[in-house]
This record gives structure tokens, sequence and C-alpha cells, in this order.
């Protein structure tokens, strides 16, 4: 029977000015014919039943009709588009849907629907067989009010950009999955020179294993929550941690609450500053808010904030909502006629499912009226309602196995041509594979561009920005931003863009994608589409010892050229901190491991920093985490690339 995948349904988006295969599934023998744009083209089924056929270059614009027919008389129609097409590709960050940042976006919400911005979704699946011709499920939607929600919002701004820019349908592969570690998103073949990782999923491969392990650590997360009273664990379906609590267990309003002992703690924090040390169990938090008689009936927004780890909020007996994972944002509607004047009593119940529960810190708490904010962060009251005597346990996320993504969320994709790729990852691969992380990511873009034949398929990278909170300072974080900034140096056709202003040390999931998104773009008009751009990115292009001091010299370059050719267009760049501090995060290292701050000072396009007594072996730069005061910019903004300068008594390094 003639069908076509999921990518070719109704609303997709084909890549413009490209040869374009459209393929499917027939009967064997039978010939398929399709026509779109006045060109006609047929091919036979194969004996596997699977037949594909290659269009010349379409011209951008649509709704076109798309007509596929057999030899046998069977009639397939789809109304497609044709323009850019984007695979978005990496974990949660790329991921992260529009709905976790509506309070920080809140006017994209209230735009004119665009229909030739679109989304393809894929739900995350995993296959440790082999790679899969089609999706379990994914979909199109349209940037409307119902699909926006859901798109990426790295996505989604990179595509209203491109729409704003040049005109044309934009479609958006979003294949992404939360916590997904590079080697997820790699084949075994390409795996074979990294046994490390490859060894990780070899436990699984056996017949039923993957399942039975997966089942098995979810029973036994149900049967912790059980111990706490609940009926089972707090479920997402197939996809952590993007998704909603979708049980609701009833708690009474007043279920035992004056029998329980009630103490005052300060939120935001971290429950171990508040008495709470290696407590895991639930709680029940309150607070009582005063509004005056303006706020009485009106619609409202509350922000608490994240919280670890599985909540339910209500107020004044008003269930709101719940969330099942610490990264979620518990933003709140409040309907109308909930909100009273004078008192007005919120209350939380929290499941902390390890011993580092928190309301996190940094993060605003407040109801929102309109233009009016009341503080609901300081003095709560909170009570044990149940104490658990271990810890929750994890679950064996299976599909974070290598190579499981690949075969069942990527490889069904590899025959729609697309124009580039961003990629948004390695948040996941900031530990032990850490040092490993440069070669994987060249070693994945080589196989992709062989996978989608496409020997130039742009790729844009986006470094890890700033980070610290549940985040050890072992190296992991600045090892895999350098290892991404290296691709970028040597990999023809890639781009990294800085991110160090553009996260939150509080935050995996920082609320600011719509700047990284905005160099994304520009990085794809220089790299994608040839374009002159006015960025600019400084890069250290000398580093030498001279009189007891290291002077660093930085040249601006254009974006998408970065240490790619030694005649690209360079000028000196004129440095300046995007705090306006002094210039800060340079470290000095000695071989033996230790340490000490180095104080820098700024002189157009030069940095110099005076030598110790005692030669330390490296200069490093932005070298942790977190790195947050005096980082270096260029006059656009621009920041500067965490780096590392080997030095000798007298040395000459130049790029």
């Amino acid at each position: 029977m003639l069908h076509l995948p999921k990518l070719l349904d109704n609303g997709c988006v084909l890549q413009s000015s490209m040869l374009v295969t459209i393929w499917g599934w027939g009967t064997s023998g039978e010939t398929v014919s399709v026509a779109l744009q006045g060109q006609t083209v047929a091919a036979a089924v194969s004996v596997d039943g699977s037949w594909s056929v290659e269009l010349q270059p379409l011209t951008a614009g649509g709704p076109y009709a798309l007509h596929i027919e057999t030899s046998a008389g069977e009639r397939l129609k789809r109304e497609v588009y044709v323009g850019e097409v984007y695979l978005c590709a990496g974990q949660s960050n790329m991921e992260l849907p529009m709905e976790w940042i509506r309070a920080e976006y809140p006017s994209e919400f209230t735009r004119t629907p665009d229909p030739l911005l679109r989304q393809y979704k894929v739900m995350p699946h995993y296959d440790f067989a082999g790679p899969r011709s089609d999706h379990e499920q994914a979909a199109w939607s349209s940037c409307d009010e119902q699909g926006l929600p859901g798109f990426s919002a790295i996505g989604y701004f990179f595509g209203r950009m491109l729409r704003e820019h040049f005109g044309v349908p934009v479609g958006l592969l979003n294949v992404s999955l939360g916590g997904s570690p590079i080697e997820l998103w790699m084949n075994a073949k390409s795996l074979e020179d990294f046994p490390e990782a490859l060894q990780t999923v070899q436990p699984y491969l056996a017949d039923g294993v993957a399942k039975a392990r997966s089942k098995s650590s979810i029973e036994a997360r149900d049967r912790w929550y059980r111990s706490l009273g609940y009926d089972q664990a707090p479920t997402t379906g197939s996809w952590l941690p993007l998704g909603q609590w979708n049980w609701h267990h009833e708690k009474s309003e007043t279920d035992d609450a004056e029998t329980r002992e009630w103490h005052s703690i300060t939120l935001p924090n971290f429950f171990a500053n508040q008495g709470l040390s290696r407590f895991r169990g639930e709680l029940e938090l309150r607070k009582t808010v005063y509004l005056p008689s303006s706020a009485a009936g009106k619609p409202a927004f509350l922000r608490l904030g994240t919280m670890a780890d599985a909540e339910h909020t209500w107020i004044n007996g008003h269930v709101l909502g719940g969330r099942t994972n610490q990264y979620e944002p518990r933003d709140y509607s409040i309907p109308v006629g909930v909100l009273k004047e004078g008192r007005n009593e919120l209350r939380i119940r929290l499941v902390c499912e390890h011993d580092v529960g928190r309301v996190t810190p940094g993060k605003t708490m407040a109801i929102i009226i309109g233009d009016d904010v009341f503080d609901v962060s300081g003095v709560w009251r909170y009570a044990v309602v149940v104490e658990a005597n271990q810890d929750c346990p994890w679950e064996d996320f299976v599909r974070w196995k290598p190579i499981g993504l690949y075969n069942a969320m990527l490889a069904p994709c590899m025959p729609y041509r697309v124009r580039a790729v961003l990629w948004y990852q390695g948040e996941s691969n900031t530990g032990d594979f850490a040092p490993l992380y440069q070669r994987m990511l060249t070693s994945m873009i080589e196989l992709w561009r062989r996978d989608w034949n496409q020997n130039r398929l742009p790729f844009l990278i986006v470094q890890l920005p700033n980070f610290s909170i549940d985040c050890i300072e072992d190296g992991g974080w600045p090892t895999v931003r350098e290892a991404q900034w290296r691709v970028g140096e040597t990999v023809p056709d890639t781009a990294t863009i800085v991110t160090l202003d553009a996260g939150d040390w509080n935050d995996l999931h920082p609320a600011h994608k719509k700047p990284i998104a905005q160099r994304l773009f520009q990085a794809a008009r220089q790299l994608v589409y040839g374009e002159s751009s006015m960025a600019r990115q400084p890069v250290m292009t000398r580093a030498q010892v001279k009189d007891g001091a290291v002077i660093l010299t930085f040249d601006d370059e254009p974006i998408a050229d970065c240490l790619h050719a030694a005649a690209a267009r360079k000028s000196p760049s004129r440095l300046y901190t995007v705090d306006g501090r002094e210039p800060g995060e340079f470290t000095f290292f000695w071989s033996g491991g230790s340490q000490a701050p180095a104080k820098a000072v700024i002189a157009g396009s030069q940095v110099t920093i005076q030598l110790p007594v005692r030669m330390p072996t490296e200069l490093r730069y932005a070298w942790r985490n977190n790195p947050d005061i005096g980082l270096l910019c260029n006059e656009s903004g621009t920041l500067v690339t965490p780096l590392r300068v080997h030095l000798r008594t007298t040395s000459r390094i130049t790029r």
C-alpha cells in the first residue's frame, strides 16, 4: 500500500534551491510517479517495498500540491511548502519549549500566527537494533496559538529571524532530547573509535534487557513514592524532563495540618541551610500573602522559580498545577475569581527525592497582576509530611544509551534535505567523557555529512554558557567549551558562538534563548548564506612572554571564518569588558596543581598580565563553570572564548 514517511505529511517544508528527495513505500513491482511545481518524476518500487525519486531544485513559497500516484491507481496528495529547513539537534537546551519561557517573552504569544514558520517535532524514542525508516511519533505544527508553546525556543527565535530576513517558509526539524550525551546521536560504527562510550550500551543489547531494566527501575521508583503515601511516581510518559505532571494525587487542604509541627523557613533557599540537611521525603510549604482590593478576582500569574523535585501548588484551595522535576519553571496562571482582597493562602506539597532539596536561590517568587508585582519570597512555614529513609531510586534512562536516538530519531530524517544544523549539546558530556568531546563532535559531524550526502553541511555550534548550581568545579565544563571552539577552528563549514553571558548560575536551562538565536542567525548569514555581516568575533591571534608579562593580542574576524583560513579578513579587536569592570577570570596554573588569580590590563587590542616570580605552566581565561567577572568582548559585545596559553620562559605563541 502506498504511504509516505511522517516527514512528508501535510504542512512539511521542503528545502529550496537544492535537489530534493521524495520517498516512501508501496507494492513491489509497481511504478510511483511524483509531481510537484511542474516536475514529474517516476521510480519503480523495489523488492523491499521502498521507492524514492529526486526532484530538481524547487522555488520557495507555498502551499503547493504534491501528487503521488502508482501505476495501480493509488493516489496521495500532500500540501507542502518550500523554503529554508534547519535541523535543530542536541539536548534539553535545544528541546526547551517556548512554554517554559512564556514569562520571559510574553509578547511572543500575542503575535499574529505565522503559518509559514513550522516545526517538525520528533518525540523521543530509541532503538539499538539499527536505523529506522520512519519515526515512531512525530508531526508538523504551525506557529500559532496551539503550536507555538511546543516550539524549540532556540529554533523559534532563529526561524523567525530567517522569516523576517528572507520572507520564505521556514521548517525546523526538532530532533532533540533532554539529558542526551553526544554518543546517543552517533551510530555503532562511528563509536568504534570511542570504546569507552560504546561499552556503556553493551549490557542493554540482549533481547528484552533494555525494557526490563527500564521497567524495573520505574517500579522501584513507584515503590518509593508509595512509601510516601502516593499511588505511583509522577511520570511524564516517555520524554523527561520536558513534560507535565500528568497525574493528580489528591491531598485535602485540611488533612491533619493542625497536628503537624510547623517551622519557619526562608525561601528561596537550599533546604540544607534551613535545618533540613539530608532530608528526603515530602514537605508542605505555606505562605500568607495580603493583596489590595484592586487585586481581588483578577487573573494573575504566579512565579515560584524552580524547586527539587516534584510538586503540586494551590492558592486559596485552588490547585494551580504541578511539575515532576527540578528543571521546569513553576509558572502558573491564576484564574479569574481565585484571588481575594486581604489574606490569600499559598500552599505547596513538595517531594524531595534526594538529599539536595531546595527552592532554587536567585529565582523570582511573585504574584504578578498586570503591572503589579507582589513578592512572595521571604519567610514561609513548613512541616514535614513524611520522611523517607533513603533516596528515591533513579530511573534507568535506557533512551540515554549510545546509538539509540541515532537509530530511532535521527536516521529517519536523513533522506530529507536540510540547509544546515543548529547544535546545542554538551552538558551531559562534561563528566568522564569530556576529554573525548572534540574528537566525538568532529566524528559526529563527519557521520552526519555522510548520512545526508552533504559534504559541506554547515554546523552552527552553541558553546556551553555559564552555569554552576549542582555542578562540581572539576574542569569538565571548560573542557567541553574548549572542544566546541576547537571544532569551529578545525572543521570546515562550522562556526561556534560564545554564550558565556547567556546562562544562569542557578539554572541548567537559562531562559535567555533569544540572544543565542541572534548569534546563531548572524553566524548563519555568514557561514550558510555567504553574506557580509557587521558581526565579528574577537580571537586571540598571538601570545608572547615579554618583560615579565604575558601579552595577548586579539583580532576581530568574521564569525564564520574564525581560524579557518589564514587569509580571513582581520582587524585589531578593541577590547572591553561586558560588565565594565577590570578584566577578570585570568588564572595562572602550575604543574603541581596550584593556581592563583592573575591581574590583567586592557590596552586597545591587547591584554597584559604580569607574571609572578615563579614561572607558571599555563595561563587560563574564563576556565571555570560560571565565569562572570570582567568577561572580555569587542565593540559589538561579542565575547572572547575561554582559552588556555601554555607558558615557557621565552615564548611567542602565534595562532
